[in-house]
């Protein structure tokens, strides 16, 4: 009998009473608790930046997600954990976040920028010329909508209207540094279509004057750097009797 009792307290302390499955523990809390009563979104909100600084978007999102719980009607959250979605891929989840902080406040550039963008890599060029155009006139003095719209235009092949709107960048903030790639970028395109511009007048065996593009490269950045015009001098054509 004492035998009996011995096996029965075993087996209450092991797991409880037999056949009863252990209780399963709880999952972590997104949330953590700060040490403070009734935390602030602000609370959230640096922890969130702080993990995507890391390029822990996952834990980003939580972060996001409680900050979101306190203060559901502040869209600049949604644009963030929308930024965090589209890290991940998660373009279905970005696109509804975006779409939330525009039906929250109608008047945020940056939900325009990020959607456009997204509507960008998703290939919806149009949608995303009407973004970065929201996006502009809402802050004129944003040179950005319009280095991104420049982009958008550049893809459709529309190298005019790319330069006309990375000009309106330079204009409005010369010192804006990501103008000037995209702007090298549609110089190298314009480049590109008078190359090949000059080999269906002249034929694909025709020399080029002053060499590869690739070579002319090369020579316009020597000319720029120590002041050697020769690439420019190969370039001018006589006038023939």
């Amino acid at each position: 009998m004492r035998q009996l009792l011995l096996v029965l307290m075993l087996f209450t302390v092991a797991g409880g009473v037999v056949g009863q499955a252990p209780t399963p523990t709880p999952p972590p809390d997104p949330c953590p608790k700060p040490s403070i009563n009734d935390p602030d979104p602000a609370y959230f909100i640096g922890l969130g930046d702080v993990a995507f600084a890391s390029r822990n978007y996952t834990t980003a999102i939580e972060r996001y997600t409680c900050a979101i719980a306190l203060k559901p009607d502040f869209a600049p959250l949604f644009v963030s954990r929308g930024f965090a979605y589209a890290q991940l891929l998660d373009y279905d989840g970005a696109m509804a976040d975006y779409d939330t902080a525009i039906a929250l406040d109608e008047v945020l550039p940056l939900a325009y920028i990020n959607r456009g963008t997204l509507y960008t890599r998703l290939g919806v060029f149009g949608l995303a010329i009407g973004d970065f155009t929201l996006a502009s006139g809402l802050n004129p003095s944003d040179p950005l909508p319009y280095v991104n719209r420049a982009v958008v235009h550049a893809m459709e092949g529309n190298l005019d209207l790319a330069l006309s709107d990375l000009e309106a960048a330079i204009a409005i903030d010369p010192d804006f540094a990501p103008t000037y790639p995209a702007l090298g970028a549609v110089y190298s395109a314009l480049a590109a279509q008078s190359y090949q511009r000059f080999t269906e007048l002249e034929g694909d065996s025709a020399p080029l004057p002053a060499g590869t593009p690739a070579e002319v490269m090369v020579a316009v950045d020597d000319s720029l750097r120590n002041g050697d015009t020769n690439i420019w001098l190969t370039l001018l054509t006589p006038a023939q009797r």
